[in-house]
């Protein structure tokens, strides 16, 4: 009785020997790469002339901020943050907003803007309204990570 059930587990253990591994490397190479943040390069708008640029804009954190209008879309204004060290938070959002976050909490005006990632353009949501903030909002942690005040833009 004991030597059928050894020939069993023998076989899985061969069985189990040659399928993990080739299980394994799958995994590994359906993985989709996962860029550093200094691999890409920026999002820049080719076609666009700059209109702002400032590295004192965020009150925490040292992010670089450039502001650019296309010549085809003057009223629109794209943004591009580019961090000078990694920012150690998970799942980040850009929010724009009117007024300033009170404490840990966006205000309620907050518009999403996008995931952020460095060296991404993103869309100005003022649309020629004026001042408002970008807020860096971690939802994992449910705290404002940084902010930045935006003046109106030329």
């Amino acid at each position: 009785m004991i030597q059928p059930l050894r020939a069993v587990h023998r076989r899985a253990f061969v069985a189990l020997a040659l399928v993990l591994p080739a299980i394994l490397l799958i995994g590994l190479g359906a993985r989709r790469p996962r860029p550093g943040p200094k691999t890409h390069a920026p999002d820049e708008p080719d076609t666009g002339s700059m209109v702002k640029e400032s590295s004192t804009l965020w009150q925490k954190h040292s992010i670089q901020s450039r502001f650019y209008r296309k010549p085809d879309r003057p009223l629109d204004t794209y943004f591009v943050l580019l961090s000078a060290e990694d920012l150690n938070e998970p799942d980040l959002l850009l929010y724009w907003a009117t007024n300033a976050p009170q404490g840990n909490v966006l205000p309620e005006d907050a518009q999403l803007v996008g995931v952020f990632a460095t060296g991404k353009a993103f869309l100005l949501p003022l649309h020629g309204k004026g001042a408002g903030h970008l807020v860096l909002f971690s939802p994992a942690h449910q705290t404002v990570f940084d902010t930045a005040r935006v003046e109106k833009l030329p």
